[in-house]
């Protein structure tokens, strides 16, 4: 994943896009959502974490150093779905 779709899906992650930039990192999440299901499993988030990671952001280097990935994916999956989705990722900033 290149550092520019890194960045974009942290950001939207962080609910700190919106508008134009907000439409790309849509496609941003579509490009992890590797199924197109809307939401991302647990593989599927695991590659959202590492380009995170890659971006820079403290909270994904911890949890890709100590993989922690189902750890945090159990956190942020808040109705246990088995699927994290928009929603639940923008809810954890």
């Amino acid at each position: 994943m290149s550092k520019t779709i890194a960045v974009l899906a942290v950001l939207f992650a962080a609910g700190l896009i919106t508008g134009p930039v907000a439409a790309q990192a849509q496609e941003v999440f579509a490009k992890v959502d590797v199924n197109g299901d809307g939401g991302l499993d647990l593989t599927e988030f695991t590659g959202f974490i590492d380009a995170a990671a890659e971006a820079g952001k403290p909270n994904a280097k911890k949890i890709q150093a100590n993989q922690f990935y189902a750890k945090a994916f159990a956190r942020i999956d808040k109705n246990k779905d088995g699927l994290v989705t928009k929603n639940e990722i923008a809810a954890m900033r």
